[in-house]
């Protein structure tokens, strides 16, 4: 089940496992963007694939999430 999070208005729904063969945790999920009434779905994935622990994994994700959010044309400079 993907956990969800709530970001400037936003929806960051995430999946966090670990896998069989390397045992290091990773996250995927996807940013549902909303911009002038209008949606958009974005799929992530983070670029490292080694977390030790599955927080380690989700808190990866939600920053690279945010950041992403934070670096769109509409929410520069915003607190």
């Amino acid at each position: 089940m993907a956990e969800v999070h709530r970001y400037r208005g936003h929806t960051i729904r995430l999946r966090i496992q670990r896998s069989s063969t390397t045992l290091y945790w990773r996250a995927r999920g996807t940013i549902e963007y909303t911009e002038g009434g209008m949606y958009w779905t974005y799929i992530m994935t983070v670029a490292i694939d080694t977390f030790t622990t599955e927080a380690e994994a989700k808190h990866g994700f939600l920053q690279q999430a945010q950041k992403w959010v934070d670096d769109q044309p509409g929410f520069k400079g915003l607190p």
